[in-house]
């Protein structure tokens, strides 16, 4: 059984992190939009996952999150999860572009 976005918002927030959902305009995409999520640990790790529909976005990041959560705590300083934080920061900043944006 697949948790609902309610749920796993829960669970993040619970494990002091958040979840930030953002929907772009993709000409690329068949659907024409992408979603992206986003989970950030406070002072931490982020992961971000994309997909054409919100939820499967949302499922895409927490199991990104699962797998961090339980490898060893000696590998995760390896290269694939410097990667996976870098892209996280990438998107956050993404996110961050576009909420300034609509402001103006």
């Amino acid at each position: 059984m697949e948790l609902r976005e309610d749920e796993i918002e829960a669970l993040v927030k619970f494990d002091r992190a958040s979840l930030t959902i953002v929907k772009y305009d993709d000409l690329t995409s068949s659907a024409g939009q992408l979603y992206v999520a986003v989970i950030k640990r406070e002072g931490g790790r982020g992961f971000a996952g994309s997909a054409e529909s919100r939820i499967k976005a949302v499922h895409e990041v927490w199991e990104t999150y699962q797998r961090f959560m339980d490898a060893p705590v000696h590998s995760r300083h390896n290269g694939y999860w410097l990667y996976e934080n870098a892209l996280a920061d990438v998107e956050l900043q993404r996110i961050k572009n576009k909420q300034e944006k609509q402001h103006e």
